[in-house]
């Protein structure tokens, strides 16, 4: 790729900027001149979109189309290169990331059209060295002048930060488990926290268990199954709501006049607990702008995804790992705008499956394209069932939490009890002789 052009970025921006041109303003900041686009089409094409802008026309890729001229043909214009923009738009929020990056490239030319300069002046004329170092040093100062120009009050800023300071912790979420808020208070409003796991270690009935005890503290949780239909999900609910229940025979329809009745039982617990003002979920949502969509018409405090690999990309021409990169800061935007903690779970990669023992423990190198996912999180948990790799050292009553990463506070490690035949999961390791029916009544969750 040219390291100072990038023809494809330009035209996801602008194709972005079509389908959503409420993000116009946000772009502008990174285009104080024309010359930020390298091509002759973007910059005919980003003048087209300004001047609909200021004359107030509706701008889609419909207008856009019928709006062309001889002129706009002429640089290269047309509707064909229209559609192409659009088609491999990014989606919502992920616009300023290539805005920047386009932006970035412009500074990259400016630099070397004025270096050019300069030697150009010290072969030809032979400019004193002290003149070609304040030259240098001018270009500089001129190059960060140029820069976008975000709007900042000091006043305003030392404002929220105060008023935040004095609202105590009402940016965090407690979860109801102490273990697992220990390592930074619980979640953040505004962050993202990573759970990663090996397929059968826990992972989906961790998440599980943390929307229950969500819920039950009154929090507003959004969840998008991608992996699992909604029905799965609630299944683990009934037994979470009802421990009489054994999960295996929920699973396989196995039931008793008596277990009709728990299952009654557990609806009804259910209907009323996770009312559609607290609880909203969805099997059936692919993508991130319909994702997007959701969250701000549920306005959740938290949103758990279940599968951050399987959210279907906007971009084509992209690698995965880019497109998982762009998906990742998608969601961080979104946390930000929401004011929600999002929780989204990740695959780790086969190579763990190769070590043996110890060396079984999930790392931040096991996740899947891990720079992408790891750079965007501010935690990464892992979910770890020691008893399915050594059953000789561990117990079966036992989930290991490990926290590889947590920006605002400490890494570290804690064992949860757990009990996968009600797809439970305490704070505590089990007491001594229980048996699994009255533990809930043994172990309350704060």
């Amino acid at each position: 790729m040219n390291q100072i052009v990038d023809e494809s970025t330009e035209n996801v921006v602008l194709g972005s900027l079509i389908l959503n041109p409420d993000e116009y303003n946000m772009v502008a900041q990174y285009v104080p001149e024309n010359d930020v686009f390298s091509q002759k089409k973007s910059k005919k094409l980003w003048e087209k979109i300004t001047k609909m802008r200021q004359t107030s026309q509706h701008i889609d890729t419909l207008t856009v189309c019928s709006s062309i001229t001889t002129d706009d043909m002429n640089s290269g214009v047309t509707k064909s290169y229209v559609i192409d923009c659009t088609s491999n738009a990014c989606m919502v929020g992920a616009t300023e990331a290539y805005a920047q990056k386009i932006y970035e490239k412009y500074l990259l030319r400016r630099i070397v059209q004025e270096s050019d300069k300069i030697k150009h002046d010290v072969l030809h004329y032979g400019t004193d060295v002290y003149e070609l170092i304040g030259d240098a040093h001018t270009l500089m100062g001129e190059l960060i002048k140029v820069r976008p120009g975000m709007k900042f009050s000091i006043d305003e800023a030392m404002s929220e930060t105060v008023k935040s300071m004095g609202s105590g912790d009402k940016r965090m979420i407690r979860t109801g488990y102490p273990k697992i808020d220990s390592f930074a208070g619980g979640l953040t409003r505004g962050e993202i926290t990573i759970v990663g796991g090996r397929p059968g270690h826990g992972k989906t009935t961790f998440l599980v268990n943390l929307l229950a005890s969500l819920v039950g503290k009154g929090f507003r949780v959004a969840v998008f199954n991608r992996e699992l239909p909604n029905t799965e999900v609630l299944k683990k609910l009934i037994c979470i709501e009802e421990p009489k229940l054994n999960y295996r025979d929920v699973r396989r329809g196995v039931f008793s006049e008596k277990t009709v009745e728990l299952l009654r039982q557990s609806q009804k617990k259910i209907t009323s607990k996770y009312s559609e003002d607290k609880f909203i979920m969805f099997d059936d949502v692919r993508d991130f702008p319909k994702t997007a969509s959701e969250v701000k018409k549920f306005k959740p405090d938290v949103i758990i995804d279940d599968y951050i690999q399987l959210i279907t990309p906007s971009t084509r021409q992209d690698t995965r790992r880019l497109q998982l990169e762009e998906i990742c800061n998608a969601y961080k935007w979104l946390a930000k705008e929401s004011n929600a903690s999002v929780i989204l779970a990740s695959q780790l990669n086969r190579y763990l499956e190769t070590r043996g023992g110890e060396a079984k423990r999930p790392q931040l190198s096991d996740l899947a394209e891990s720079g992408a996912i790891e750079q965007v999180a501010e935690n990464v948990f892992f979910i770890y069932n020691k008893y399915k790799v050594d059953p000789a050292t561990a117990s079966q009553n036992e989930l290991h939490l490990v926290a590889s990463k947590v920006r605002y506070g400490e890494t570290g490690e804690v064992t949860l009890g757990y009990h996968g035949d009600i797809c439970t999961i305490y704070d505590e390791l089990p007491l001594p002789g229980y048996g699994g029916m009255n533990v809930k009544d043994q172990l309350k969750i704060n």
